[in-house]
């Protein structure tokens, strides 16, 4: 009987489920929007977005693969995940993606295009005055890696001076980046800063990372954006310090908690942009085309008994 890889077809275009299946060799494909318990149970590697039920069901599972980059939910008891199963995800498939919708919603802001758009509902020719540029504007980025990477480089690209704060110290400093910290020097690093970037994952060290404090320190006037985990930002404080203008402005992809309450003064803030943990783009070609060549390698190398260039370490929960 042939080993099984179960997966969710309707995800994947017939050119890449055929380059899926490509690499399969040895394992029969199993569809997971349209299979029995049986089929489940039998499944030795699992690929997508994999709920409660079907990972406890999964009874001879070795390796789980996530669609996305974030796997938090599979550190939780309640998403029957084993500890014995590899965990794997898609980091480095959402860098062009979201760095696309990073950049949109720092222009929007700084240029106040999503107020612009308010005063169009109302047939409103009017000016809002002072508007500000990228050009120039220093940018941090908390979280370096492919998606904050991606981010930093547009942000150079078009005249910003960026600083970037990683996780610990690196040997050396990418050109698109002027300054580059570890996690222990956020401080000096969101000095002066106009936009704050936070791509980060959730962890124990990354809850209420910005802080009250820190955006109470944060210069007059400066932007924050979180597309990483809404865990990061201490809210409330956020929404009071935008209430009091201190800051200038937000753009949320990622709330906490999700989805954002109805009542949230968040909603009506007019230099607030929300968007609804979306800035991913599962529905981008090139998203999509990178998890599948990520999987498709990670595939590869499983088969063959090489180990895989990066196994999700679960006490640090990345």
């Amino acid at each position: 009987m042939s080993k099984k890889l179960g997966l969710n077809f309707s995800v994947w275009n017939k050119e890449r489920l055929g380059r899926i299946r490509a690499a399969a060799s040895g394992f029969e494909l199993v569809d997971l929007g349209d299979c029995s318990d049986k089929d489940i149970a039998e499944c030795e590697i699992l690929f997508g977005f994999i709920g409660g039920d079907m990972a406890k069901a999964a009874k001879n599972l070795k390796w789980l693969h996530s669609q996305s980059a974030g796997i938090e939910y599979y550190l939780r008891p309640e998403s029957g995940l084993r500890e014995s199963v590899l965990l794997t995800n898609s980091s480095g498939a959402y860098g062009i993606g979201i760095s696309e919708h990073l950049v949109t919603v720092t222009l929007m802001l700084l240029r106040k295009m999503n107020e612009y758009c308010l005063l169009q509902v109302k047939n409103k020719w009017q000016s809002l005055g002072t508007v500000r540029t990228l050009y120039r504007s220093n940018v941090t980025v908390v979280g370096f890696g492919d998606i904050g990477g991606n981010y930093a480089k547009r942000c150079h690209a078009l005249g910003a001076k960026v600083t970037g704060v990683a996780r610990s110290e690196r040997g050396e400093k990418p050109d698109y980046a002027d300054r580059l910290f570890a996690a222990d020097r956020l401080g000096e690093a969101l000095e002066g800063a106009d936009i704050v970037a936070l791509c980060l994952p959730e962890t124990n060290e990354t809850r209420h990372l910005l802080s009250r404090g820190r955006m109470e320190a944060l210069k007059k006037g400066a932007v924050i954006l979180n597309i990483g985990r809404g865990s990061a930002i201490e809210q409330d404080a956020l929404v009071e310090l935008l209430e009091e203008g201190h800051l200038g402005g937000a753009g949320l992809d990622v709330a906490s908690p999700e989805p954002l309450p109805v009542d949230s003064k968040l909603w009506n803030m007019p230099n607030v942009i929300i968007t609804p943990h979306v800035s991913g783009g599962m529905s981008l070609e090139v998203t999509l085309d990178l998890i599948a060549e990520k999987f498709v390698k990670y595939l590869c190398d499983y088969i063959s008994g090489r180990e895989f260039e990066r196994v999700v370490d679960k006490t640090l929960g990345y």
